[in-house]
């Protein structure tokens, strides 16, 4: 039986641009600002330096909202399902005005669907839907981007096991 895909062995679509992930990671400081609450069986209240800490893929798309197209940079949504221990699992994600997105464990699984923190090699910001906003691959042909029009979520503050 082949060994598992783990968030150090990149998956067809993973390669990730910032190393294994093998370093170690950042404890939260006092006085930083928690960007986003990780939920499953191991809850957490991550930073954005944290975040930041976590193996990332970066790839270039249309955000449909803003009509504009940027160079992405983030976590992928099946590293963090792995790290809350919730992998398998379809994902909610939830904004800060309140808004759920579902995503179905089968797309994040075998696509990096991803939490973006930057965008064009900058932290996002408020008017361009950050500072974490869903990101989904740009292929038509290979990911069905087409399902999940209105679930580019945006401020997103949380992310947990449906």
């Amino acid at each position: 039986m082949p060994a598992q895909a783990g968030p150090t062995t990149p998956a067809a679509g993973f390669a990730y641009v910032n190393g294994s992930g093998a370093r170690p990671f950042p404890a939260a400081t006092p006085g930083e600002t928690v960007a986003l609450t990780l939920g499953g069986r191991r809850p957490e209240r991550l930073t954005l330096r944290q975040l930041r800490a976590l193996p990332a893929v970066r790839y270039t798309t249309t955000h449909p909202q803003l009509k504009e197209t940027f160079e992405y940079q983030g976590v992928t949504l099946r590293d963090l399902a792995r790290r809350g221990q919730f992998d398998g699992q379809d994902i909610r994600l939830t904004a800060d005005d309140g808004f759920v997105a579902i995503i179905r464990a089968a797309d994040y699984q075998q696509h990096p669907v991803m939490l973006a923190y930057q965008a064009d090699g900058r932290p996002i910001p408020a008017l361009k839907k950050g500072p974490l906003t869903t990101v989904f691959p740009p292929d038509p042909n290979r990911f069905p981007a087409r399902d999940y029009g209105s679930q580019w979520a945006w401020y997103v503050t949380g992310v947990s096991p449906r």
